[in-house]
């Protein structure tokens, strides 16, 4: 999942329903926090295809894969994405930090429903802001309608916050938005942010997790807890998006529904 900078906050026009910018150019890039969190991990070429074998409903020895998406991809075909036997799931960015919405998002969420892909939402968490502000933010889009899947808080930066304040600001967020929707959200980062902020943290640890690490093996998370999802590269291909893609699978025994709404 990938880092845009975000966009000076505008005037509120209701409690959910924040003025935000469509910019007709996309915006500046970040590199992708995680990859250089994780750079012990990473291996010199990222793997695209582990386990493709027997890809299906997620049972175990059957896993299925998935991708992430933003602006980053572009205009992307999403028929041509459904016809790809390694998509059986999409998640993609709708908002990020109190006032940045994807400008990408409505088309992608339409148009990968209408090709019968199974879609979630992520959030990018801002440390330097409010969960409250953030919460609206996320709210002024997210449609429980238009969901197939649970949301994602993507975790990868601390904006130079205290821990403490980071801890309780992404606490106080997953509280919302599990009261707004009735069901716990998952949570995105790499594992030295699991190890540092979530491990020894009941709260934290008790959501499901999607961990990012570009190895050729899936990685260990300290106390050796369980992860429902590994995001296995940031270069991976897929018909119908040009360029990279961010790839995941589901673990063990874990499948689909437990994710579902």
């Amino acid at each position: 999942m990938v880092c845009v900078q975000p966009v000076d906050a505008k005037k509120k026009k209701s409690k959910y329903d924040l003025k935000r910018e469509h910019p007709s150019y996309l915006p500046l890039i970040e590199p992708d926090p995680i990859t250089r969190k994780a750079a012990p991990d990473n291996h010199p070429k990222a793997l695209q295809k582990p386990d493709l074998a027997g890809i299906g409903h997620g049972a175990v020895g059957n896993p299925l894969h998935g991708i992430d998406v933003s602006h980053y991809q572009g205009r992307i075909n999403w028929q041509e994405v459904a016809r790809d036997p390694q998509v059986g799931y999409v998640y993609m960015k709708m908002t990020e930090g109190s006032n940045m919405v994807d400008n990408t998002y409505e088309y992608n969420n339409r148009e990968a429903r209408r090709a019968g892909l199974k879609v979630g939402v992520y959030h990018f968490f801002r440390a330097n802001t409010t969960a409250e502000a953030q919460f609206a933010n996320f709210m002024s889009v997210f449609k429980k309608q238009n969901q197939d899947l649970i949301p994602i808080v993507d975790v990868e930066l601390s904006n130079g916050v205290r821990d403490g304040v980071f801890v309780s600001r992404l606490e106080k967020l997953l509280e919302l938005i599990t009261k707004e929707i009735g069901k716990k959200p998952m949570i995105y980062t790499g594992k030295h942010y699991y190890k540092k902020y979530c491990a020894y943290n009941s709260k934290l640890r008790s959501y499901p997790y999607m961990i990012a690490s570009y190895t050729f093996t899936p990685p260990t998370l300290e106390r050796g807890d369980e992860y429902m999802m590994w995001q296995f590269t940031s270069q991976g291909t897929v018909r119908g998006i040009k360029g990279d893609v961010d790839r995941s699978k589901f673990m063990g025994r874990h499948t689909i529904h437990e994710i579902m709404f």
